[in-house]
């Protein structure tokens, strides 16, 4: 009975540390719009051996006010496979799937999401297509409240989405993290790029795919094979 006490108490300051972090957020900054991001179910989160943070540019979601963790929970479109079906999949992959499965259904996605984390360098909601220079500019202005929120969640492991030139892995290498840094770029097996920060303890940060990237199901498998062999590189 203790214990359970204890846990709920533990959960609950979770949440309200998430929720207060949100709520500075929007009144430091005011701006028109909000999309809430983060920790997906912090019963499950603070329960798990592998806590896996995803990193992504923005909601596709502009003017928005709202919760995308809960909208994503309750199942979201029909639309939004095309996302966060991949990130289930890499999900799977990380915290101990054996083989990749080809059909995510809602009821998947949403069970495998519940075990993640992720975060928008960009709260304020964009379009289909992101504007990077917009995106880089958010990662300067927040950089500070984006630290505190990667510090919240304590991950294990942290994947970022998108790779190339001034993508989220440069944006926390360059500005978000650049005083944690442990060391300069890496690569992981398969050639990825990586570099690790101390905060706590220590966090490998990866540069990888985005999960809308184009393809059918034996691409989306090799990115699978490639970032499961990755987590087998630096998870417990």
């Amino acid at each position: 009975m203790i214990e359970a006490t204890f846990q709920k108490t533990v959960v609950s300051m979770l949440k309200q540390k998430q929720e207060n972090l949100f709520q500075e957020w929007k009144e430091t900054r005011k701006d028109e719009s909000f999309v809430k991001d983060g920790i997906f179910c912090p019963e499950t989160w603070l329960e798990q051996e592998r806590k896996i943070l995803f990193v992504l540019k923005e909601a596709n979601w502009e003017g928005a006010n709202a919760d995308l963790c809960r909208w994503l929970l309750d199942g979201g479109s029909s639309t939004c496979w095309k996302t966060w079906n991949n990130i289930a999949r890499w999900a799977q992959a990380l915290i101990g799937m054996e083989e990749y499965p080809e059909h995510i259904s809602k009821e998947e996605r949403i069970f495998w999401l519940g075990k993640i984390a992720f975060l928008n360098l960009k709260k304020t909601g964009g379009k289909a297509v992101a504007d990077s220079e917009m995106i880089r500019r958010y990662a300067v202005r927040d950089a500070e409240l984006i630290r505190k929120q990667i510090l919240l969640c304590s991950p294990d492991l942290i994947v970022c989405c998108g790779k190339g030139k001034g993508k989220n892995a440069d944006l926390l290498y360059d500005v978000v993290l650049k005083e944690d840094k442990k060391n300069e770029r890496r690569t992981t097996v398969h050639g990825y790029l990586y570099f690790t920060v101390f905060l706590e303890t220590e966090i490998p940060v990866i540069s990888f795919y985005h999960p809308q990237m184009r393809g059918g199901h034996a691409l989306f498998r090799q990115r699978w094979t490639e970032i499961k062999e990755i987590g087998g590189q630096f998870l417990p």
